[in-house]
């Protein structure tokens, strides 16, 4: 490997800072904990979706280090997204470079985009084990841990630490709203209204919708369709990850029925599977399991959502504005809340937090029939409380089984 190329990389060895169009000065809410565990001897990974911040917080990091008079040749960054090396050559130039003893110093090595990198678990761990002061932040742009050898090489010496689009409250903060300004419905609602249709991804707040769709498709769904995924797992068919995920982003909250999408498409039901699989763990969609008390084994029955709006704008027809904006609130709210899990009987609820029943109806009025599904759940899991996630409705409703609480979802979003 080239020293001149690891040397661009780092221009803090010369410069003693870090170039602020690189370490943005907008901080995402997880920045204070990577702080903490900058201080721990393992490894810290941070994942998720392409486009999401990863690079812009590793800088923040280094700039952070350099701020606390960490010595400026003792941080390393090198990314991979682009240049094919490997961990040890990136180590070895390094070394080349300042001559450091890794047994004496703390030297703190940033490797972004690192799943393109081959074999580097096994360089990680051996590095980890050999030198102990050795402290490696690395990040990628899929679930590091998708491959099981992955986790078995590294298990007890990894943190893992994912990075979502700005959920609501981040994506006021970075439009300059103040935290006690968000009781004021008139000034967020209208950001609220664009929040669920421009979606999360930090660069492309400030575009238009032309240059956002064109962000959305170029730089995150082809990027991760055809190149990050089929890099990783050698995959024949790349346009039937767009095929899946536009049908997805066309019906959020779809349920999957493997067999039956097998027959619809004419492939086979493991790799329909298999092709979910990797659009989930490259972070464009998440699947949510049926609820089952007192229970974590994944149940059969899953129900699919993009992981962002912006792709449900992407694909969508103009003509759905009206008709869809509902599915769209309940993939927002499902996303803020990272949730894990629906409920479906002959009754059906959004989402289960905590054993709590949690049912999204964004319409203008609500009637008795939309209390069914959580009256259903709360009757037969004996709880005493769910939730009724509205457009404008905010009152408690008593009935036999507890009592239903009726929460405006922006308001619900902001707690």
């Amino acid at each position: 490997m080239e020293r001149a190329k690891l040397e661009e990389f780092n221009q803090w060895w010369i410069a003693s800072k870090v170039d602020q169009d690189l370490a943005l000065p907008y901080k995402r809410k997880i920045y204070p904990e990577l702080v903490q565990l900058m201080k721990k001897r393992f490894i810290v990974a941070l994942v998720g979706l392409r486009r999401t911040g990863k690079t812009t917080l590793m800088y923040q990091l280094i700039e952070y280090l350099l701020e606390n008079k960490v010595d400026k040749t003792d941080i390393v960054f090198f990314s991979f997204d682009e240049i094919s090396v490997d961990v040890e050559e990136v180590i070895k130039t390094y070394n080349e470079i300042h001559a450091k003893d890794f047994r004496q110093k703390t030297i703190y090595f940033f490797l972004d985009e690192i799943q393109k990198c081959r074999n580097w678990e096994n360089e990680l761990k051996k590095y980890y084990d050999l030198y102990p002061k050795i402290k490696f932040v690395i990040s990628g742009s899929e679930s590091l841990f998708i491959k099981k050898k992955t986790k078995e090489t590294l298990a007890g010496r990894i943190f893992e630490s994912q990075l979502n689009p700005f959920d609501f409250k981040e994506y006021l903060r970075i439009n300059n709203v103040k935290d006690d300004e968000f009781r004021y419905e008139t000034k967020i609602k209208p950001f609220f209204l664009k929040y669920i249709h421009l979606g999360g991804f930090p660069e492309a707040i400030s575009l238009s919708e032309k240059e956002f769709k064109e962000y959305i498709k170029s730089l995150v769904v082809d990027k991760i369709v055809y190149k990050d995924i089929p890099k990783l797992f050698h995959i024949e068919d790349p346009e039937f990850l767009i095929v899946l995920l536009e049908l997805i982003a066309k019906n959020p909250g779809m349920y999957i029925e493997y067999q039956s999408l097998a027959k619809q498409f004419g492939k086979d039901r493991r790799v329909i599977k298999s092709y979910l699989l990797y659009l989930q763990k490259s972070f464009l969609i998440q699947m949510l399991s049926n609820y089952r008390k007192g229970s974590t084994a994944l149940r059969k029955i899953k129900r699919a959502y993009p992981t962002d709006p912006s792709f449900i704008t992407l694909y969508k027809s103009s003509s759905a504005d009206e008709s869809l904006i509902g599915k769209v609130v309940e993939t927002v709210v499902i996303n803020n809340n990272k949730a894990e899990f629906f409920w479906k009987n002959s009754h059906e609820i959004d989402m289960v937090l905590d054993d709590v029943p949690v049912e999204v109806k964004y319409k203008e009025k609500i009637l008795d029939a939309d209390l069914k599904g959580v009256i259903a759940f709360m009757r037969k899991f004996k709880k005493k409380e769910a939730i009724l996630l509205t457009k404008n409705d905010d009152k408690k409703i008593k009935v036999s089984e507890g009592e239903i609480m009726l929460i405006p979802v922006m308001r619900w979003l902001l707690k």
